[in-house]
């Protein structure tokens, strides 16, 4: 297997999956840059990623898996570890959720906040992310409440989609949006506390 990987985009999801299964060595990862001036380049990895963009993990014979929380659940998967065990409803629900409804509205909110010049900032935009993320981060909070991790004391798969949007969230406006959760906050803290992720994560601090 081959793993398109690239700095602090959404394959650290699943680098980290690799790390706390322990198959590191059993997955080549090849770092690609989506916005490589190389346009041949480019071309050839449209050709295994029809968006360009990372992550993507090639599996011989197989076709490609190209989005972040559907590579983590093939490799749970495949490795018969960190899937979900009693309570699937929360895996299942949050590793969908931190993909589908998080990535969006954090990945607004960077653009926004990081990308945009002050002056060109959509001022009502960023209003409405904020407001939603802040609903996320209620729910969330209230799912963690009594729990080590995000599907009960056991850390699985899920914690690693869900742990990259708070690791994300938390690298934004000095953790702003963050600032009033504090048991998502303890949450990470445990995380973070996991060698895995502080080998993966440890040149981004």
């Amino acid at each position: 297997m081959q793993l398109y990987v690239f700095d602090k985009f959404r394959s650290r999801r699943c680098e980290w999956l690799l790390a706390e299964l322990g198959v590191q060595n059993e997955v080549e990862c090849i770092t690609m840059n989506p916005r490589d001036p190389d346009q041949e380049k480019l071309a050839q990895y449209r050709k295994i990623h029809p968006h360009g963009t990372i992550p993507c993990l090639v599996v011989e014979g197989r076709q490609a898996i190209i989005e972040s929380g559907a590579i983590c659940l093939y490799l749970a998967d495949v490795y018969g570890k960190l899937g979900p065990e009693a309570d699937k409803e929360a895996f299942y629900s949050w590793l969908v959720y931190s993909t589908a409804t998080l990535d969006e509205v954090m990945e607004i909110l960077f653009v926004q906040w990081v990308l945009t010049d002050l002056p060109d900032q959509d001022a009502d935009l960023i209003n409405k992310c904020v407001l939603k993320f802040n609903t996320a981060a209620k729910y969330l909070s209230q799912c963690l409440y009594g729990r080590d991790y995000i599907c009960g004391n056991k850390f699985t798969a899920a914690d690693c989609v869900l742990g990259y949007n708070i690791w994300w969230a938390l690298e934004m406006k000095e953790g702003l949006l963050l600032k009033d959760f504090p048991l998502i906050l303890d949450y990470y803290k445990r995380l973070q506390m996991r060698s895995s992720f502080q080998r993966v994560f440890s040149e981004l601090f």
